[in-house]
């Protein structure tokens, strides 16, 4: 028998009164005799024992009501009447009640007359409908009760009233505003807001289902769940309770939401959700037989759920007492004033909570390092909900392949981003998941994974620019083409048949995250990257590869054609404009962003639509919080023997200097730095004994230079057929060693020396002839003309170029800037190869005798090299640390 509950103390006097009685009747057929009475001589006896009757009787009576006042007291310190209810009532303790009461009932028995409150327990086991509008009164009473007794931040309310357009309820209205409680903000009234809120309540299901009930640890529903939570203090994490309000049911609903209704009824105890629902009885007047499919599923629905008046004005007489008489008070309703008040402080102490922020560090457990498969889809964690505190988990999958992420400077998007970043690779080891970081801006925001290194990251790239960024879409293409490759050699269509049928083969998925990705539209090759940026969003969601595209605005940008393919937006603080291109596209009307403050985003899987917004808080991101995360990971991936390896590019610096047998080879080739590209092979060239194979330098960083003439050193020890270096300039090379070979270096001051000095064995070793701002015109009187009559200088340096290539000598040109090399009158027809560095747009067009000109700021820390005119490579010069040449 139940001695903490109201039933089961009253039931338990019942029994006491019962017992009484009998022992009373038991006693008279011993003592009494047919006439009733008592014979004298026992008469004594038979009192001694009537006492002790009534004593114990007393004595238990007592005890159990005792026991009653005391639990009746506990419950209204808690639950008081409605009427009197004041705001200290409100619930801000997280602890959800394991019974809710609701009006009271009248027990009598003889002179016992007592009041007790209706007990009802929660949570509540059945659906429940509603009758006819008189029952309306009663369905207020049942939200007050719940808006008071549930935690006030782990309840949510869905009302959809296609037909009174929310009058049943509007007296809550002033609630509606408070995203937390009503995450609509409003009443439904079509199919298409329903269907969104709907399509959003079935992950919420299916995410339950998979992966936060476990059989394992005894949570196998959402009230097992929570009650573990609580147990071990975890209270953010509890799930919310789930109130939804259907009413006309099935007016308003097409098909597809007539059967998410139907699942929601179904599931509704194990999920935590009560459904309250009203429908037209006239549907069922016909027979079975001539009813449609709708109106009988609907029939079924009703047959399992409960009314909701036989619930709450069910009294305890039900109990079937033998001696207790019991009948159901009614419970009054607040008045208007009353009420009012009461709304009104529970909004303060909600939207109070909500500004109360989770930490990052609740959604990086140990317990849960790598626990997750890849498999179907990725489930990464982003933020809490402000409508009771749950995790928002990006989709990312089949049906939302890609992400897109916009904010304006300052809105948190950096921070949003790592939160990503962690959580997926928290969440999945590195052989369920690889991850590609690219970064535009001016920022070293995804170093940090450089150090420790993220073992997940197949690239760490940092201040890339164009050209880099386009290499690495590229490189995905052809990732994605091997996938598809492979799973055709295997006879699957996408990655995940090719796991299901190759169980020990872990191809993992491929996560992209690009920040200040409209920098890659940047250059003439615009089209051709929207292009390929395209058909990488459009192939790669079968081979697991998905992007996640990141930008501060897309006023500007050209992303009509990729729209359609991010079917997830995120969106931070923003302008209004901004606000419907990042959720929904150039016909949204979606403008809430504009309203966010830091720390909040809204996360929209449904077309930019203002019903499926999902306001969220991002929990900060801390520094050393990610280092010691990456420790740990790292740790595990060293016992589980998980071997990865990373490519880091730091856009802002220049490679190392190479190893110096790098520079060794058997030809006349110049090993310059490092191709700007994914693969970042070494940018050599390769100088034959063909005319015009010479290399002109252009540009105006003095340390970029001297790396130059440094690598052009060593490439001129490292070659085996080249026996020389000139030097020809204001500096002077002290010595050219190479791997332990060396060479002899040669210094001229200007032109006329090197002729005067060199002229009698111009040709007699292979060499590499350095110019430094070499002044053809006044050196040597270029370009040779017939009046008035060259020096011998220069004619004899006329016959030695026009046929030092065959001969195995290779000029090497700089100038610092065009003005210099206008001026110079070096005849650039010779030059095969142009490189140039920290020129604008417009010196760059002059140096490849290109008439268009657009003005642009020297693109840093890169050089071009063209083949005759045309950019063949960028690439980044090798930064050898020595100060002087």
């Amino acid at each position: 028998m139940d001695q903490d509950t109201i039933e089961g103390l009253l039931e338990n006097l019942d029994k006491i009164l019962l017992k009484r009685e009998k022992d009373y009747q038991f006693l008279d057929k011993q003592y009494k005799n047919e006439n009733g009475h008592v014979l004298g001589k026992e008469y004594d006896e038979y009192k001694e024992r009537k006492n002790r009757i009534e004593s114990r009787f007393n004595r238990d009576a007592i005890d159990c009501q005792t026991k009653l006042d005391a639990l009746c007291k506990k419950v209204r310190r808690k639950q008081p009447v409605l009427t009197e209810l004041t705001p200290e009532y409100i619930n801000e303790k997280g602890r959800f009640p394991r019974r809710i009461a609701l009006g009271k009932c009248r027990v009598q028995y003889e002179n016992l007359d007592i009041y007790v409150p209706q007990m009802f327990e929660f949570p509540f086991k059945k659906p429940m409908y509603i009758c006819d509008d008189q029952q309306m009164a009663l369905l207020h009473k049942v939200i007050l009760r719940l808006l008071y007794a549930l935690p006030a931040d782990k309840q949510e309310y869905y009302i959809f009233d296609p037909v009174g357009l929310g009058k049943s309820m509007w007296i809550f209205n002033r609630l509606f505003s408070n995203e937390k409680l009503f995450p609509q903000k409003k009443v439904m009234s079509n199919s298409g807001e329903l269907k969104i809120a709907l399509k959003s309540v079935m992950d919420y299901m299916q995410n339950l289902y998979s992966y936060t009930f476990d059989l394992q640890k005894d949570c196998p529903d959402w009230d097992s769940y929570n009650r573990r939570l609580y147990s071990q203090k975890n209270i953010s994490k509890m799930l919310p309770y789930k109130v939804f309000i259907f009413m006309d049911v099935p007016d308003g609903m097409d098909s597809e939401c007539f059967e998410m209704f139907r699942k929601l009824l179904l599931h509704s105890e194990k999920c935590g959700f009560l459904v309250l629902f009203s429908f037209n009885e006239v549907l069922f007047e016909a027979e079975d037989s001539k009813m449609k499919a709708q109106e009988l599923q609907l029939k079924q629905c009703v047959d399992n759920s409960l009314p909701l008046h036989s619930v709450f004005d069910k009294t305890i007489s039900d109990m079937s007492f033998e001696r207790l008489q019991s009948s159901c008070i009614g419970e009054k309703f607040p008045d208007d004033g009353l009420f009012d008040f009461l709304l009104r402080e529970l909004d303060v102490v909600v939207q109070r909570n909500t500004n109360s922020m989770f930490s990052f560090d609740e959604m990086l457990s140990d317990v849960d390092l790598y626990c997750q498969k890849s498999e179907e889809k990725l489930l990464v964690p982003c933020g809490f909900t402000t409508t009771g505190g749950a995790e928002v988990v990006l989709d990312i999958g089949d049906r939302y392949p890609h992400y897109l992420i916009g904010g304006t400077t300052g809105s948190g998007k950096s921070n949003l981003l790592h939160n990503i970043i962690m959580n997926a690779c928290w969440n999945y080891s590195p052989e369920e998941l690889r991850i590609y970081l690219l970064d535009f801006k001016e920022g070293v925001e995804f170093s940090r994974y450089a150090n420790p290194i993220l073992k997940h990251a197949v690239l760490v790239a940092t201040e890339a620019d164009t050209e880099y960024g386009i290499s690495v879409l590229k490189h995905l293409v052809q990732e994605k083409t091997r996938r598809y490759s492979l799973f055709k050699s295997k006879g699957c269509k996408d990655l995940l048949a090719y796991r299901k049928s190759n169980p020990t083969e872990i191809l993992p998925r491929i996560l992209v995250v690009i920040d200040e990705f409209q920098l890659l539209f940047d250059g003439s090759g615009k089209d051709s990257t929207i292009e390929t940026l395209s058909m990488l969003a459009k192939q790669g969601r079968a081979c697991g590869i998905h992007l996640v595209l990141a930008t501060q605005s897309l006023k500007g940008i050209d992303f009509g054609a990729l729209a359609p393919q991010f079917s997830g937006r995120i969106a931070l603080k923003s302008t209004a404009e901004d606000s419907k291109l990042l959720l929904g596209g150039i016909t949204s009307s979606n403008e809430e962003a504009a309203e966010l403050e830091i720390p909040y985003a809204i996360l929209n899987t449904s077309q930019g639509a203002v019903s499926g917004n999902i306001k969220y808080a991002v929990p900060e991101a801390k520094s050393q919080v990610i280092e010691e995360k990456l420790l740990i990971m790292n740790q595990e991936c060293e016992r589980q023997r998980i071997a990865t390896e990373t490519k880091i590019f730091e856009g802002q610096s220049f490679p190392k200097l190479p190893d110096e047998s790098v520079f060794e080879n058997d030809g006349t080739e110049l090993l310059l730095g490092e191709n700007l590209d994914y693969d970042a092979d070494l940018l050599r060239i390769s100088l034959s004994s063909s005319l015009e194979n010479n290399v002109i330098i252009c540009g105006h960083d003095e340390q970029i230079k001297k790396d130059f003439i440094k690598a052009i050193m060593l490439s001129a020890a490292g070659s085996k057929l080249n026996e020389r270096l000139i030097y020809i300039g204001d500096s002077c090379i002290d010595q050219c060693v190479c791997s332990g070979r060396s060479i002899p270096v040669s210094n001229y001051k200007c032109l006329k020396d090197f002729v005067r000095s060199e002229k009698e064995s111009f040709f007699k070793e292979r060499c590499y002839i350095v110019l430094d701002n070499a002044n053809f015109a006044k050196e040597l009187g270029f370009p040779v003309q017939t009046y008035p009559k060259p020096s011998e200088e220069t004619m004899e340096f006329k016959e030695f170029w026009d046929e030092a290539n065959k001969k195995g000598v290779h000029f090497i040109a700089f100038y610092d800037g065009m003005n210099r090399l206008k001026s110079s009158s070096i005849p650039l027809v010779d030059f095969r190869y142009r490189i140039g560095f920290s020129l604008n747009s417009d010196e760059k067009n002059q140096f490849l005798n290109n008439t268009t000109y657009a003005s642009k700021e020297p693109q840093k820390r890169r050089a071009f090299l063209a083949d005759n005119l045309t950019i063949c490579a960028w690439f980044r010069p090798f930064d050898n640390d020595v100060e002087g040449v």
